[in-house]
């Protein structure tokens, strides 16, 4: 509906929708009164992006004012930043402790095995709006001396309200709230080079520029926001962060030149199940805003994307990852027995898995049942995609990490069983 109304008054020449790079930069200007962006590194990566939005995603209306707006909310985030830097110059001094980052694939258990180890008062982590709006804004600092909610907070459960509104199957493929534990790719984000921007629309030259172009500067980026949060928060210098995004299994190389001694905690799940939930997540983020989208290109995309990420990190991690300082994990090992997983991970960092660490990862679990926001329903087929070629391309990753099947192995007949 509310697409066919835009498209009446755009055909009336009313409500244009202009996803023009000057004109972004200089309304966000406008609206801050700022003018300085600091480092303008990120003037390629998003001019490539709007580019190929313009010329490869078919956005209807309301993903055209989508794009415009989360765009526009970089811009002003990256304006409020260096302002707040120049006033504020002691906030880069800050020292971040080698985090521990999760490193795996979308939907190998990734977002639960974060929000568990974020239950440990011990680290450090996003909120969901921290990860949207990292910056303080004058507002923001005037709310908190009046001891009023964030302006930031309001605006975020305003987003996501509309969000569940007219996509409300997202909520069954990732779990969504304002202060949900979140991962930092909201951060990345605002460097204008993430995966993100592929999970809202259709967009493969921009995909295929992330995948061969080095992100270190958008690494550079996502620390000085996690220093600007940390500051903002009177966060402990000493207390070591806890990470989590798909995206580094892309970009390790990024993660490590910022974060040379992480500590990796690298979760694997069956393949062919990854693959499928990651096409359903893909297509339901996107499906909303295009006017034409194929299931099919969905699932050789993305099939063909996590094949690569997969060679990608592995080689990374077998050039640049210490042995101590990288943990595997199966995925049916955290649900089988996630107490049992948990202390294999402490155990590997070095630091006592407390009772105090038990009761809050229970508590989140106990607040978190699977399937709380509905049953995550998907299939390969629905993407023109079948096991046995999925389980085939991806066999160099199961055998070295001899990774279980959560299906009948499909090279094995109905007979051989």
């Amino acid at each position: 509906m509310i697409n066919q109304i835009l498209r009446g008054a755009n055909a009336l020449g009313l409500a244009k929708i202009d996803l023009n790079p000057d004109a972004l930069i200089a309304t966000a200007k406008k609206e801050t009164g700022l003018d300085d962006f600091g480092d303008e590194y990120f003037l390629e990566p998003m001019q490539l992006m709007i580019r190929a939005l313009e010329e490869e995603a078919d956005l209807n209306p309301v993903g055209r004012f989508m794009n415009r707006a989360n765009i526009l909310r970089l811009l002003k985030d990256r304006l409020y930043a260096e302002d707040l830097l120049t006033r504020h110059p002691e906030i880069l001094e800050r020292e971040i402790p080698d985090p521990v980052v999760v490193v795996g694939l979308g939907r190998s258990g990734t977002t639960r095995l974060h929000r568990l180890l974020a239950a440990d008062p011990r680290f450090l982590h996003l909120k969901s709006w921290e990860s949207v709006y990292p910056v303080p804004y004058p507002e923001c600092f005037a709310a908190r001396s009046a001891q009023k909610t964030d302006p930031r907070i309001t605006s975020l459960e305003q987003g996501l309200k509309a969000v569940l509104y007219m996509s409300p199957q997202v909520a069954a493929v990732h779990p969504l709230g304002t202060f949900e534990v979140e991962e930092e790719i909201g951060l990345l984000q605002h460097g204008f080079s993430t995966q993100l921007f592929e999970i809202q629309a259709k967009i493969p030259s921009f995909a295929e520029w992330l995948m061969t172009h080095s992100q270190h500067h958008a690494y550079e980026y996502m620390v000085r926001l996690m220093k600007i949060i940390s500051w903002f928060r009177e966060d402990p210098v000493d207390k070591p962060w806890v990470l989590k995004s798909p995206q580094h299994m892309q970009d390790l190389d990024a993660l490590l030149h910022v974060f040379p001694g992480a500590k990796l905690v690298c979760p694997h799940r069956d393949p062919v199940k990854v693959v499928g939930s990651t096409c359903s997540m893909v297509w339901n983020a996107i499906v909303r805003d295009s006017d034409s989208l194929s299931a099919q290109w969905v699932g050789q995309e993305w099939l063909t994307k996590t094949e690569r990420m997969l060679h990608k990190s592995l080689r990374v991690r077998d050039e640049l990852v210490a042995p101590q300082n990288q943990y595997d994990i199966m995925y049916a090992d955290i649900t089988a027995d996630w107490e049992q997983a948990m202390q294999g991970i402490y155990d590997f960092l070095h630091i006592p898995f407390t009772s105090e660490a038990r009761s809050q990862m229970q508590a989140w679990l106990d607040s978190n049942k699977q399937h709380k926001h509905g049953t995550h329903k998907y299939s390969l087929e629905g993407f023109g995609l079948n096991a046995a070629e999925v389980d085939r391309r991806m066999t160099f990753y199961r055998e070295r990490f001899d990774i279980p099947y959560e299906t009948r192995n499909p090279h094995i007949t109905a007979d051989a069983t």
